[in-house]
């Protein structure tokens, strides 16, 4: 007797499992994130040598992640692969609170980012796997979670922070990543259903990667310049907030904003992908963000700067869940892990280079108002490229690794999520 995981609904053990460790990731990682060029500015770094630092940490993330999401895909699985990843960051950061130089303090940064690369995909990829059939309307509604907690704890960390000052970020992050490792290799891996093995042509990890990135080629340009964007905008937006006047809990607030109106969008986002599609909601994502980044080129008033983040929130949800589910609609079943981690390490790591790199001279020597406004023409153009280059997207490859579980994994209950 088999049963089928595809029908399994949202409020199975395995899913409600997936569930929390969204929260606890956005909980650790909105503790670290929206303060780190604050953190590097009171290190000694200029808004010039950020991008430097956080270009050469884009460059080693983009590397980085593949190589950890291949672990996963031949051998690992995403679970194990994903408390080494935390585990390893925990034990990174720690660098960051020891006094040195600045290219020590640069090179911790790089190690971190390494650490860190694989955590958003590995998580896609086990909740991807375990929602089978359901991945298309049920993905927003499980990453909708790590955008609540993202929310709670950047207002929080933030007024934390607004006391002590920024010193206090690495031993906020070193526990809380350390303890979501911890909960993760208990709750996850040790309770995860046996790997169904699947026929996969023999292949080397080049192979893989070639044959991956001939999927989602057209996609990856979206995602990429994107990414330039996100990273132009990204560091410099915080601190334009802190060069009008804001302090750390306006700082964390302007984070927590954005996640406010993620939660809800990605609530209804199985509405809109049924009646728009996911193409459609990825583009859209990109021309809110083109208003967004055309606003900030005008504003003056740090409070308005961090308001702006609540739209910013409903863009970011279209964007996610559609980058999420085109690519893993584009990407063979056995590349799943592969698959994500090239979307996100080149919108995230190899983008960002450009973006923090360019945007950098740019504030600097131009000013923020002529970078939002070169920030908003490369997302138009990223929304231009994503709505054309997947219009003719093949189905998505059904899950053959979910079509069928042994006898003593839980029963399957009738419904869609």
């Amino acid at each position: 007797m088999i049963s089928t995981v595809a029908s399994r609904p949202l409020a199975s053990p395995q899913i409600r499992r997936v569930n929390r460790a969204y929260i606890l990731v956005g909980v650790a990682e909105a503790s670290f994130v929206p303060f780190l060029p604050i953190f590097l500015l009171e290190r000694g770094f200029n808004a010039a040598l950020i991008g430097v630092v956080t270009s050469a940490a884009g460059l080693a993330s983009f590397v980085a992640a593949p190589i950890w999401a291949q672990l996963a895909d031949r051998g690992w699985r995403a679970e194990r692969a994903l408390v080494v990843a935390c585990g390893s960051a925990a034990a990174v950061v720690l660098v960051l609170a020891l006094p040195g130089v600045p290219v020590i303090l640069a090179l911790a940064i790089v190690a971190l980012w390494i650490a860190r690369s694989p955590l958003a995909s590995l998580l896609d990829a086990i909740a991807l796997h375990r929602l089978g059939a359901a991945r298309t309307t049920g993905y927003a509604r499980i990453r909708m979670r790590m955008s609540a907690g993202w929310a709670a704890s950047a207002i929080v960390i933030g007024g934390l922070l607004q006391v002590t000052g920024y010193w206090l970020i690495p031993f906020l992050y070193a526990p809380l990543i350390a303890i979501f490792a911890i909960w993760a290799w208990r709750n996850i891996v040790e309770v995860s259903e046996p790997p169904i093995r699947t026929p996969r042509p023999r292949s080397s990890s080049v192979g893989d990667m070639r044959q991956a990135i001939g999927a989602l080629s057209g996609f990856l340009v979206s995602v990429f310049l994107l990414g330039v964007g996100f990273g132009a905008t990204g560091n410099y937006i915080t601190l334009q907030i802190d060069a009008l006047g804001g302090g750390a809990l306006l700082i964390g607030a302007a984070a927590a904003f954005q996640a406010f109106t993620e939660v809800p969008t990605m609530a209804y986002m199985h509405l809109l992908v049924a009646r728009f599609g996911t193409r459609r909601l990825y583009a859209a994502g990109c021309a809110i963000y083109f208003a967004l980044f055309l606003s900030w080129a005008f504003v003056t008033s740090p409070l308005w700067i961090a308001l702006l983040r609540l739209v910013a929130g409903v863009g970011f949800g279209f964007i996610a869940v559609g980058a999420v589910v085109i690519a893993d609609e584009l990407i063979p079943p056995q590349l799943r892990a592969t698959g994500q981690a090239l979307v996100k390490s080149t919108m995230f790591g190899l983008a960002p280079i450009a973006g923090t790199l360019g945007g950098g001279l740019v504030y600097a020597s131009l000013g923020p108002s002529t970078l939002f406004v070169a920030s908003a023409v490369v997302t138009a153009a990223a929304g231009i490229v994503g709505l054309t280059s997947v219009a003719r997207r093949r189905p998505a490859v059904p899950d053959e690794e979910a079509i069928q579980v042994p006898l003593e994994a839980e029963p399957a209950a009738v419904g869609a999520p």
